[in-house]
């Protein structure tokens, strides 16, 4: 089982379909009661760094390559950046059910995430 530190996953760039760039990996977030990842909170990006909008990237749908180790997702860069997106206080805060919302769009069942 391969294994890794959580530190060494964020600021990652997630790549989207065609090697385009989505952003850069700035949280996880994990069930607690799993002890897995569920999210990857992900800063798009721009022109001139970061874009300060974070969006919850469900884990299932997230793979890793190892030989070009890179994190990947099959979404295009127009469906990611559709997709719901928050500030730091409100990622923060469960109230928000930013999860549900970003499972419903990257259409994932909230059982399976």
């Amino acid at each position: 089982m391969p294994l890794t530190r959580s530190k060494d996953i964020l600021d990652q760039d997630l790549i989207g379909e065609g090697g385009a760039k989505l952003g850069h990996i700035r949280e996880t977030f994990i069930d607690l009661d799993t002890g897995r990842i569920e999210f990857l909170v992900v800063e798009a990006a721009s022109l001139l760094g970061g874009s300060g909008k974070y969006h919850p990237v469900p884990w299932s749908i997230v793979r890793y390559d190892p030989m070009e180790k890179t994190f990947n997702a099959d979404v295009s860069k127009d469906r990611f950046k559709g997709s719901p997106s928050y500030d730091r206080d409100q990622i923060r805060s469960a109230g928000y059910a930013w999860d549900n919302q970003s499972s419903r769009y990257f259409e994932v069942p909230v059982d399976v995430v």
